[in-house]
């Protein structure tokens, strides 16, 4: 990975830099996968625009996020946000998929769910496509029916033993979470949050506060954060920070 530096971009393409090397780089915690958070903000801490995230991000911030998708192993995102943005296969682009299997990778990472009821529509984007491969992990005893996708279950409510069993069978060593508040707070409580890519959209948006991008009601001392680099591309800016203190990175 670079070295912690201050950067300076006129285009989103040198997000890919900060992105080198991430998804071969040893985890913090031996047996589970590396955990990258990836959100945006407007410059007054707003999470949405009418509800979803989409209309807040621009065409760099779209670059980097399939940039940072086109990486992972897995991509985790709670039920909430998967229904809200109607998630459909993580990656679209054919010749990103066949990149990914000449570097010994899936076409597709793995669609992680997390939820405790198993309350998804068989008819999303997503469980309707029958080249992607779904996780869900929660306590929940029953399955989805109907699914085009191949779907497979992690029951615990425990997220460190979820993230041990991702690492152990299905061999994930980087998992972005793409929200919603709930999940990024949880993990964050557990000390299991080791990357923040965040976007600050050049916007204010007003309105009621709302969410922040974690529920801070799980943390109780907070996560250190520690700036690995800082690029922009026009008026929008991409940080990368090192969470949790005393953690050694190269």
């Amino acid at each position: 990975m670079a070295a912690l530096q201050e950067l300076t971009a006129s285009s989103a393409r040198d997000a890919r830099e900060v992105l080198r090397g991430l998804r071969d780089a040893p985890p913090p915690v031996a047996g589970r996968p590396r955990v990258a958070l990836n959100m945006i903000v407007s410059v007054d801490g707003r999470v949405t625009i009418e509800g979803r995230s989409g209309g807040l991000g621009g065409p760099a911030d779209r670059e980097f996020f399939h940039a940072l998708r086109a990486e992972a192993d897995a991509v985790l995102a709670g039920a909430s946000t998967v229904r809200t943005e109607r998630y459909g296969p993580i990656i679209r682009d054919a010749a990103v998929r066949e990149r990914r299997v000449a570097q010994g990778l899936r076409p597709q990472p793995l669609a992680v769910i997390a939820t405790r009821s198993l309350d998804l529509d068989p008819a999303l984007p997503l469980l309707g496509d029958a080249g992607s491969q779904v996780v869900l992990i929660g306590p929940a005893t029953g399955e989805l029916s109907r699914c085009a996708a191949a779907v497979e279950y992690i029951r615990t409510a425990a997220l460190d033993d979820a993230l041990r069993e991702l690492h152990d069978r299905f061999s994930v060593r980087l998992l972005v979470c793409e929200g919603g508040p709930t999940i990024a707070g949880a993990l964050a409580a557990a000390g299991l949050l080791d990357e923040l890519f965040l976007t600050i959209a050049p916007r204010l948006v007003g309105g009621d506060p709302g969410p922040t991008f974690l529920d801070r009601s799980q943390l109780k001392d907070g996560v250190a954060l520690t700036l690995r680099a800082l690029l922009r591309a026009g008026s929008e800016l991409f940080a990368h920070y090192a969470a949790g203190a005393g953690r050694e990175r190269g």
